[in-house]
């Protein structure tokens, strides 16, 4: 199983071991690109002192952070502690506060409190915030219920101003108090970054590592020990550094240059003078505007003159129009006025002679009733007497004949028949003549019974109506008398009138006074009005013309914002591409003289072998040619270089890292591409 695992490969024991196979029976690990390197031991010990010098800074850092840590735990104990015997005073304070007010819960409560404020005795505290708010709230309400003098407003305010002012003043100390508070953290944090830079120098200076590095460096090393690839390396970084300190004063001295350019730039740009100013194009277009703007208000004020001479004189026309029409007005009002008094006058005239008719007419209908009434009844007494008289009448005939028989009476016997026919005719008659005096006096009786029965019910009749004209008397008088009291109370009042008539009419001529002043103020007013309403449309004329100005300088801005926006663009590309391309020229100047001092190096590596050479030292060329072979496989000589480290191998092996992803230089595990080594010359 193990020879199928195996690739079909020969057998070559000088050969190099592959990349996956193990270096060890037991398949232990890669070994180090530098483990036969004679720098190891140096190497390993530098890693453990860099190591050990971790560590003490850990510990230094751990160190502080405890001593932090314990000085913020007694410090918040301290303050804890402190809050707990404040909450405890507090709480006290309002006990003492309660027994000088008095509570309402007196007799409930002990009483037996001391007079000073002590706390030595008390651990714990019962509640917090919330308690000491309700106790707060509480003696404020007892001390207004309490208080019977309010305090001095003026001194209130007062004292407030001060506070306010003692408060500002606080405020200001406290900005300056935390401005140099910042400036002093920023210091200590320069200084702790200047001391730990100092700890790790000193670590580095106690170093026997270092120190033994440096006094290699210093003083070389013996001849026997010396190593060419070291001194080879040790000579490149030389130059390669006397190269960056070169490129870092060209550097510092164009960042000066910069800096000067940028500060005269600062200087211009903050404070630019009239003549940069006139030489802009803004300038020459606003000035071109500005002059178009002069001319256009100068003609508006010659044009705003001429109105406002006119609108003078129409305002003096409309002034005085004003006053002749109000004038008339007031005649007119005061003609209308008279006639309606008139008119009234003429009204209560006319009405009053209305009543007067009305109540002459009413009085000759009432006695117009009566006659006619009067006439009925007279007409009836006729009646009645015509047939009175009828009936007399019949009587004294019937009477005459009635004496003339009681005359014949005497000798009826003797009369003769003749006679007695006669006299039978004469009674006839006198019966008819006595029936008609019945019928007429019986005619006469009705009349005169139904006249009586009336005449009766007339007199009832009017004596209720004397009755009720008594009490519609007696109820007029008292209606009387309290309309003659009404009556004073009116002339009262009329008088109480008058004079306040008088007042008014004061008062309504001072209304007019005034009235007239205010016209005339009011004719100020808009005098003021129209001025400055003109002065308003010419201001916002002006401001529409700012306006457009303002509009068109924008449009300008803009503009110019947009091509300085793309020059930026601009300038940051091309200050990019000169920032990669000065970088690039630094890092080709950089291995062109790390090149040139490898050339250098190897040109006197050549002639001391040259020299050398004429000895036939088979040692020598041993090292020489072990020093030519590559360090990994150590079967083919150097002929590519990585570009990125400069460190030096064969083609094969480089091409092996790259077709297997192992893309990092063996001696210093730097990462390198496709394209970052080239073909070299021994």
């Amino acid at each position: 199983m193990e020879d199928r695992k195996r690739p079909a490969a020969d057998n070559n024991d000088s050969a190099p071991p592959l990349k996956k196979q193990a270096t060890s029976v037991n398949g232990g690990s890669k070994p180090h690109p530098d483990a036969d390197m004679p720098w190891k031991d140096d190497l390993e010990r530098f890693q453990k002192e860099a190591i050990l010098r971790q560590m003490q800074e850990y510990k230094r850092e751990k160190s502080s952070l405890e001593s932090r840590l314990s000085q913020m735990s007694k410090a918040a104990t301290f303050h804890n502690d402190h809050l707990r015997v404040i909450d405890l005073w507090f709480k006290q304070l309002i006990d003492e506060v309660k027994i000088l007010l008095g509570s309402s819960q007196a007799e409930d409560q002990e009483t037996s409190f001391k007079s000073s404020l002590q706390f030595e005795d008390v651990e714990e505290f019962e509640k917090h915030l919330k308690s000491r708010s309700e106790d707060i709230r509480a003696i404020i309400s007892q001390v207004q219920s309490k208080s019977n003098a309010p305090a001095d407003i003026s001194e209130v305010q007062t004292r407030l101003a001060k506070k306010l002012a003692e408060e500002k003043v606080a405020i200001a100390e406290l900005e300056k108090t935390l401005a140099e508070k910042q400036q002093l953290e920023e210091s200590l944090e320069e200084a702790s970054l200047r001391y730990l830079v100092a700890e790790k120098k000193l670590d580095r200076a106690k170093s026997l590592t270092v120190a033994k590095l440096e006094k290699q460096q210093s003083m070389g090393t013996p001849a026997g020990e010396r190593n060419p690839e070291l001194e080879e390396a040790n000579n490149k970084l030389t130059a390669i550094s006397e190269k960056q300190k070169e490129q870092v004063r060209q550097l510092e001295a164009e960042n000066a240059s910069l800096l000067g350019q940028i500060t005269e730039i600062k200087v211009k740009s903050s404070k630019f003078t009239d003549d940069d100013y006139a030489h802009t194009d803004l300038f020459k277009h606003l000035r071109s505007q500005y002059d178009d703007v002069v001319k256009r208000i100068n003609h508006l004020e010659a044009t705003n003159v001429q109105l406002r001479e006119e609108a003078e004189k129409y305002r003096s026309e409309r002034t005085s129009y004003k006053i002749q029409v109000e004038d008339e007005t007031q005649s007119t009002i005061a003609e209308k006025e008279a006639q309606l008094m008139r008119a009234e006058t003429d009204l209560a005239r006319i009405r009053n002679a209305r009543d007067e008719l009305l109540a002459d007419q009413q009085m000759r209908k009432a006695a117009q009733d009566q006659k006619k009434t009067s006439s009925l009844k007279l007409q009836e007494l006729a009646d009645a007497r015509e047939a009175r008289i009828t009936a007399l009448e019949s009587e004294t005939q019937r009477l005459r004949l009635q004496i003339e028989g009681s005359k014949s009476t005497n000798n009826i016997n003797d009369m003769p028949l003749e006679e007695l026919r006669a006299k039978y005719t004469s009674l006839e008659r006198q019966y008819s003549m006595l029936n008609t005096e019945l019928t007429s006096m019986q005619t006469a009786y009705t009349k005169f019974a139904t006249l009586a029965s009336q005449k009766v019910t007339d007199f009832g009749a009017m004596e209720e109506k004397v009755a009720r004209l008594t009490a519609e008397k007696s109820k007029a008088d008292q209606k009387f008398f309290a309309a003659m009291k009404s009556k004073e109370a009116r002339d009262v009042e009329v008088r109480t009138l008058r004079m306040q008539s008088s007042k008014t009419s004061d008062i309504v001529a001072q209304l007019k006074e005034s009235e007239a002043a205010t016209r005339s103020l009011v004719s100020n007013m808009d005098k003021q009005a129209s001025e400055t309403k003109e002065a308003l449309n010419t201001a916002m004329n002006k401001h529409r013309a700012i306006q457009q100005q303002l509009t068109e300088s924008n449009i300008l801005m803009e503009g110019l914002k947009n091509q300085v926006a793309e020059l930026k663009g601009l300038s940051i590309s091309k200050d990019s591409t000169l920032g990669s391309t000065a970088s690039a020229l630094r890092q080709a100047e950089t291995e062109v003289a790390g090149l040139k001092q490898s050339l250098a190096d190897t040109k006197k590596s050549l002639d001391n072998w040259k020299n050398k050479s004429l000895g036939n030292s088979s040692s020598e060329y041993e090292m020489l040619r072990t020093l030519a072979l590559c360090t990994v496989c150590r079967r083919n000589f150097k002929n590519t270089a990585i570009k990125t480290c400069g460190h030096v191998f064969c083609k094969d092996c480089v091409e092996e890292r790259l077709t297997s992803r192992s893309r990092k230089c063996p001696n210093c595990g730097k990462s390198f591409g496709s394209n970052d080594h080239m073909h070299i010359t021994l």
